[in-house]
């Protein structure tokens, strides 16, 4: 009886820190809610607050759901997750019942919602309370949730919390954090994408000044040829009302064309009206693309979870899981239209295959010491997949296939070489890439189509800013190599001055650099180390002739692509560290992998408290841009310093302000004339001592004229201007010239 007595009481003690839980997680959740609907100075407050008590709450639960084994008084660890995971629900649902009555409206689905979850509750109040006796006899269900704490199905303890968690934070990046599309590369490939998807081929709307001289240089020389007229817009082909739209040449074709793919699945409304995009805050083509870079970052985590299994342990995968899932800069490329995420996937992907091919070949290199066939047969599955998924990674980002070279190298450090495997790897990658040069060639005369001076970007004095980009003049090749040493010395000391802010700054990323210079005792993990080594040497040089100086969350950082393998040694690291500790107390040695997990976690949870805008202005407000941009006819071009903006937002041909006014006027005048040119807060925010002497110097004149005398050039073609100022006080946002005055009817 005495017992019994007991066994109750610990069940109600232990329902009361359930309780308690549940409080504190209600006092966050009010506070998250009160911070959200109050727009006074207490906003930081209220958020700071409400994700101190959630914590706590969770700590709770993680405490009694993971750690603590309560199968004494007849509750599982099992159990535990089960009732932290309905009172989240119930918690989300008293979430939406707050802002419905705070709307004047309750929904009909409300009263479906609360008895599931009150169902839910109860189912799991019962088994908290049933006798351990009940427990062991034939109860199915019983049964099943034994098997799934200490029998096969235990992974799921880790698994649905890591899935919970992987689900919380895409929910909040994606609707909290999100806002829409915030550099000129993603909305260039967002814009591709919508051009597939439209059935218009690989075509742009978004036109490099320097792009456009050679292809127009290209068909003047071809219509020489062929005795035709070398226009680059012939009126068969271009009647009137036709976009001036011509092939992309400067991006490589794998990201388009799967974001196009997404697109077809989602059909966004590309078509959107400025009234609708102020009602829902976005624009309609930005709302699923979080989404597609999302999924390929749960595909690295399951890569990242393989990797650490194959190469040491549970406890090494588990952790380098999280490790990977808890990076802020991770997630923040996952909002971005950037390749990033998918080559990050990709990249990984061939390193386990590579890794699968080293295992054949040592399992075939003990059977040959031992005196028998030692066979490479299974590793050419391994091969044709490393070989695809090379192509892929290649006609994302032409330059990884310098990844090639550390290939080379793995496969002859191997324990048995087997040329014949990387010649046919060689072709798979190389063969691709040919036939895209070759179609590159044929549309503008050069292989590598407009990239050509991406190898003078930075490191020639004489070109700041993008005007390399904005040059019609075609550099010669001694230009282009003059300065590769200088660009290489000084991108490698960049990348060592600002690796781990590359990188993200993650604690395993620092242990993943000291874990070179440790010697693990398997010829596989030191064959991989080397293997990711040569990736990040190889991947940084040959970036460095394109941008030397990449920034944090750009589209020029390559080494967050080995982030994932980074992690994954980082993590061996720190557990070779920690054994070496012989720490005997258990609680202790969790206490240490939990802060790691913390400091890791550190700029996320900056990330999640910190209140932003609508829109990511300056300089970016849709529908600001898509009213100014749309005033040009569709067979005009809006001539701008962001022509990526104005060909995603407002959906029309786009060019890139020209380094000279004179070039201007020799587009406007003999290839397509501009309907509306467009200054912004890319230019316009800068100084006069930048727009004096910066990449806008030659358009000084023209700003400097319309704002002091009220007028325009004599022979400029764009004689009437306007002013549209968004921050009353704070300069001049948008400043706008045509031919005549369009913006009185729009308005």
């Amino acid at each position: 009886m005495a017992f019994l007595f007991s066994t109750r009481i610990n069940r109600l003690a232990y329902l009361g820190r359930h309780i308690l839980s549940l409080l504190v997680l209600g006092l966050g959740t009010l506070a998250f809610i009160r911070s959200y609907t109050d727009s006074s100075a207490n906003l930081h407050l209220g958020i700071g607050f409400g994700a101190l008590f959630i914590i706590l709450g969770l700590g709770y639960y993680v405490r009694f759901a993971v750690l603590a084994r309560m199968e004494s008084i007849g509750m599982s660890a099992w159990n535990a997750f089960c009732l932290m995971f309905f009172t989240a629900a119930l918690l989300f649902g008293l979430t939406l019942i707050y802002k419905w009555v705070s709307q004047g409206g309750i929904s009909p689905l409300l009263g479906l919602y609360i008895t599931l979850v009150l169902t839910a509750l109860i189912f799991d109040l019962v088994l908290l309370i049933l006798s351990e006796n009940y427990c062991r006899q034939a109860n199915l269900v019983q049964v099943i949730l034994y098997d799934i704490e200490v029998g096969s199905g235990r992974v799921l303890i880790r698994l649905i919390p890591l899935l919970v968690g992987f689900g919380f934070l895409l929910v909040f990046y994606d609707f909290s954090f999100y806002r829409g599309l915030n550099d000129a590369q993603s909305m260039d490939n967002a814009q591709v994408a919508r051009q597939i998807v439209r059935g218009e081929g690989f075509t742009t709307e978004f036109l490099r000044p320097y792009a456009l001289a050679q292809m127009h240089a290209y068909a003047i020389m071809r219509g020489s040829l062929s005795g035709g007229s070398g226009d680059l817009f012939p009126l068969d082909r271009f009647p009137a009302g036709t976009p001036r739209i011509l092939p992309d040449t400067y991006n490589a074709p794998g990201y388009p064309y799967l974001l196009a793919a997404w697109f077809k699945v989602f059909q966004p409304q590309f078509a959107q009206t400025i009234e609708d995009i102020l009602k829902k805050h976005q624009y309609a083509g930005d709302r699923w693309i979080p989404e597609f870079n999302q999924l390929f970052i749960f595909l690295t985590l399951l890569l990242v979870f393989m990797l650490g299994r194959r190469l040491f342990d549970e406890r090494v995968a588990w952790i380098s899981v999280v490790a990977f899932m808890l990076s802020d800069t991770v997630w923040r490329y996952s909002t971005t239209a950037l390749s990033t995420p998918l080559l990050m996937f990709l990249v990984t992907a061939l390193l386990v295959c590579a890794l699968e091919i080293f295992t054949v070949s040592e399992k075939a290199f003990e059977k040959m010491s031992e005196g028998e066939e030692g066979s490479m047969t299974s590793a050419w599955p391994w091969s044709l997949l490393l070989g695809l998924l090379l192509a892929v990674a290649c006609l994302t980002r032409l330059h990884l296939l310098i990844l090639l070279v550390p290939l080379l190298l793995f496969f002859i450090v191997m324990p048995r070489t087997h040329p014949p495997l990387f010649a046919f790897i060689a072709v798979l990658v190389i063969g691709p890439v040919a036939l895209w040069l070759w179609h590159t060639y044929r549309v503008c005369g050069n292989p590598i189509g407009s990239n050509l001076p991406l190898l003078l970007f930075g490191g020639d004095e004489h070109y700041m800013g993008n005007e390399i980009y904005c040059t019609t003049a075609i550099p010669s090749y001694e230009q282009l190599f003059q300065d590769a040493s200088k660009k290489e010395y000084t991108g490698f000391l960049w990348h060592f001055e600002r690796g781990w802010s590359l990188l993200g700054p993650n604690p395993m990323v620092l242990l993943a650099i000291a874990s070179f210079l440790h010697r693990f005792k398997r010829r596989q993990v030191r064959a991989f180390q080397w293997l990711v080594a040569g990736c990040i040497i190889g991947l940084i040089a040959v970036n460095n002739l394109g941008s030397d100086q990449p920034e944090a969350g750009g589209a020029w950082n390559v080494v967050i692509l080995l982030l994932p393998a980074l992690v994954v040694l980082g993590t061996s690291l720190f557990f070779v560290l920690l054994d070496r500790m012989d720490i005997q107390i258990p609680l202790l040695r969790t206490l240490i992998v939990i802060s790691t997990l913390v400091l890791t976690a550190l700029p996320m949870t900056n990330t999640l408290t910190t209140p932003g805008n609508y829109y990511n202005f300056p300089p970016y407000l849709p529908p600001v841009i898509n009213g100014i941009a749309r005033m040009a006819a569709p067979d005009e071009w809006v001539t701008t310093d962001m022509p990526w903006a104005t060909a995603w937002y407002a959906d029309r041909a786009s060019l890139w302000l020209p380094d000279s006014i004179t070039d201007f006027e020799n587009f406007h005048d003999n290839v397509c004339p501009t309907g509306m040119l467009l200054l912004t807060p890319v230019s316009l925010d800068q100084s006069t001592t930048e727009l004096r002497a910066g990449e806008f110097k030659d358009w000084y004149a023209l700003y400097e004229q319309a704002i002091f005398n009220n007028s325009t050039p004599p022979q400029f073609p764009l004689s009437k201007f306007a002013i549209y100022p968004i921050r009353i006080g704070l300069g001049y946002d948008y400043m706008m010239w045509s031919d005549r005055q369009r913006w009185g009817a729009q308005k």
